[in-house]
C-alpha cells in the first residue's frame, strides 16, 4: 500500500513541473468519482467502527485520511491535480488498511 502511495507521489512530483493539461483534465474529471467512492467506503467503515470491533488507531487513521481527502472533494479548485492525486492515493491506502484491520 505504501509503495503505491510513494509511486504516485513520485509521479506527481515529476509531473508537477510539466504542463500536462490532458492529465490535469483527466484528474479533474475523475475526482468526483473518486470522492463518491471514498464517501461510500467511509460511510461503510463508520458503520463497522460503531460496532466497537475496530482498533481505535485504525479509526483515527481512517478519519484523518477522510479529512484530508475531503478538502479536494469539497473544493477541487483549492488544490492542483498532483496534490489531489497524491491525497486520493494516500486516503485510499489508509482506508484499505483500516478496513483490513477491522476484518
Amino acid at each position: 500500500m505504501k509503495t503505491a502511495a510513494i509511486a504516485v507521489a513520485v509521479l506527481a512530483l515529476a509531473l508537477g513541473g510539466c504542463q500536462n493539461t490532458k492529465l490535469d483534465t483527466a484528474i479533474a474529471k475523475n475526482l468526483p468519482k473518486i470522492c463518491s467512492a471514498a464517501a461510500s467506503v467511509h460511510s461503510a467503515f463508520l458503520v463497522v467502527a460503531a460496532s466497537g470491533s475496530v482498533p481505535a488507531k485504525a479509526v483515527a487513521k481512517e478519519r484523518a485520511a477522510w479529512a484530508a481527502l475531503s478538502v479536494p472533494c469539497r473544493d477541487p479548485g483549492s488544490v492542483n491535480s498532483s496534490t489531489a492525486l497524491v491525497t486520493a492515493a494516500e486516503a485510499y491506502a489508509a482506508m484499505i488498511a483500516a478496513i483490513k484491520s477491522a476484518q
